[in-house]
């Protein structure tokens, strides 16, 4: 449905998409990841085909971008982060609007755009003016005119933002049921919300392709590393050798001293099974320390995506380190 090929795109000096190339099959409901200015919004922008690649090619559903625009957008709805509404319509008047653009026949398009009205929520709003919406009537709105059409590709950026949880239930819902049968492309800051609905995430970093994985992989990952929460008697300095030297331990953080003679650390094991705190015990009491507390805890989702889509931390060391 999607290939990208060696997209590049340029703002002046500023290279905002780095030779990105991908395909998305038909039926894929995919999450792109990355940072704010990472360039999502450039590569979904011009995979829709609403800005030109510097270079380059996109296709869509086999039509080329640039030579053949119109067959190509013709098999795409696009919901920009800011949806592109017209303030002196009503909610039907735009919608109608929009349905004549994707060239729904005209005995069609009043009963097509009651049912998108149905499905989104919006009954109760179509005739009302779209400047008197809230921010979430105006959100569902643009994602009723994405989704108008029954488009082959359907491309969100930050579909639920500015909806309750509520709302934002529902429309995950009616992505997922729109995914059943189609290709969507999602990009969202609330990562728990592209956990829920999509196969596969692509995730991309300073404009560059660097991680494209089944969100299958990304639970297996979550499932393979998990943090040991413990404090101790002593202090920083005490302490810190004896943690360094467990080979067990993969990296670990200081988080502080709640309590006189005690301090808190955050252990990150590859595996919980193995008998890592009966080792901690003996190399604490070598020490003259004493274990006080320890408690298990998976990293959680987002700690697993935003290992992937940010830079290490430098309050994270590796064994043998501190901070």
């Amino acid at each position: 449905m999607v290939q990208l090929k060696n997209v590049t795109k340029r703002y002046g000096d500023k290279l905002a998409l780095n030779g990105v190339s991908l395909s998305i099959g038909e039926g894929e409901i995919v999450g792109l990841l990355g940072r704010n200015g990472a360039g999502k919004s450039t590569m979904m922008n011009i995979l829709t085909g609403y800005l030109p690649c510097s270079g380059g090619s996109v296709f869509v559903a086999g039509a080329d971008m640039a030579k053949e625009p119109q067959k190509a957008k013709r098999h795409i709805g696009y919901l920009p982060e800011q949806p592109p509404l017209y303030d002196s319509m009503t909610v039907g008047e735009y919608l109608r609007f929009v349905g004549k653009i994707k060239r729904i026949p005209p005995k069609e398009l009043f009963a097509k755009v009651d049912d998108m009205c149905r499905r989104v929520g919006l009954e109760d709003v179509s005739d009302r003016m779209i400047r008197n919406l809230s921010k979430g009537y105006r959100q569902r709105t643009g994602i009723a005119q994405a989704m108008l059409g029954e488009p082959e590709l359907l491309v969100l950026d930050e579909p639920t933002i500015g909806l309750d949880p509520k709302q934002i239930v529902d429309i995950r819902e009616l992505i997922r049921d729109f995914g059943k049968n189609r290709t969507v492309l999602i990009s969202s800051h609330i990562l728990t919300e592209i956990a829920e609905i999509c196969e596969r995430v692509i995730i991309i970093r300073d404009g560059a392709l660097v991680g494209d994985r089944k969100v299958s992989q990304l639970r297996l990952e979550q499932r393979g590393e998990s943090r040991l929460q413990i404090q101790l008697s002593g202090n920083k300095e005490q302490s810190s050798p004896v943690l360094s030297s467990l080979k067990g331990i993969k990296s670990f953080k200081y988080l502080g001293s709640p309590e006189p003679d005690s301090c808190d650390w955050e252990l990150i094991v590859g595996d919980e099974s193995r008998n890592l705190r009966g080792e901690l015990f003996d190399a604490l009491a070598a020490a003259g320390l004493k274990l006080l507390m320890s408690k298990f805890a998976q990293a959680s989702i987002e700690e697993v995506f935003l290992s992937l889509t940010e830079e290490k931390n430098e309050n994270e060391m590796g064994t043998g380190g501190d901070q």
